[in-house]
């Protein structure tokens, strides 16, 4: 039987709460249409997928983004709209940063695996080593396609059964446990009780096995 040896955490909203308000402000400020930028939902309902799987570059995501808007594109307004994403990046929760905590001491390596944002890249990266992120920009595909997964089994050297996946989003979860990765939709306040029952169901699953 295969013992956990990989936990892979998505990074917004598991890692940190992140949230486009601040962005959505800015820009319904300056926006020349803001009812119509209101009606059409908010930079919310904005196309981020071209962008977080790396098919446009920074320049162009934002020019799209003022064309979106109704806003007149410059330089300023780009370097202005990071500033706006970048505050939308909350305080690591302590509940995720003791799960992975708990699963280092059980020798499972932690890794990350989100549909980033290219110019957030480095708002999550500190809490797992280089080689253990991944994100849809550098593979090109987003969750849940469950290419995105085997791709990343791949770059790991590891079975699905293997490796514990947790996710806010259940599309998400439901895509790696398609394939046999043991997904979890994250709680935060129970996020290291649901690891933990995991942990000792497959340990348990393992004795059992030994033992016929």
């Amino acid at each position: 039987m295969n013992k956990i040896k990989f936990a892979i955490f998505d990074v917004g909203n598991v890692c940190y709460p992140y949230t486009l308000d601040f962005l959505n402000e800015y820009c319904m400020k300056i926006s020349k249409n803001p009812l119509s930028l209101k009606e059409k939902g908010g930079v919310k309902k904005f196309d981020y997928k071209p962008f977080m799987k790396g098919d446009v570059d920074w320049e162009q995501f934002c020019q799209d983004m003022c064309a979106y808007c109704d806003i007149a594109y410059s330089k300023k307004v780009a370097i202005e709209f990071n500033k706006q994403m970048h505050k939308g990046v909350g305080e690591f929760y302590p509940e995720t940063l003791e799960t992975m905590d708990f699963l280092r001491q059980q020798g499972v390596k932690v890794c990350l695996l989100s549909n980033a944002l290219p110019n957030l890249e480095g708002t999550g990266g500190v809490l797992v080593d280089e080689d253990k992120r991944f994100t849809s920009f550098n593979l090109k595909r987003l969750k849940p396609d469950v290419e995105i997964y085997k791709d990343v089994l791949k770059q790991l050297g590891a079975n699905p059964q293997e490796v514990i996946f947790v996710d806010d989003k259940k599309a998400n979860v439901d895509a790696a446990n398609s394939i046999g990765i043991k997904g979890i939709v994250y709680r935060q306040e129970n996020i290291l009780a649901d690891v933990k029952n995991m942990i000792h169901k497959e340990n348990n699953v393992q004795l059992n096995a030994r033992q016929r």
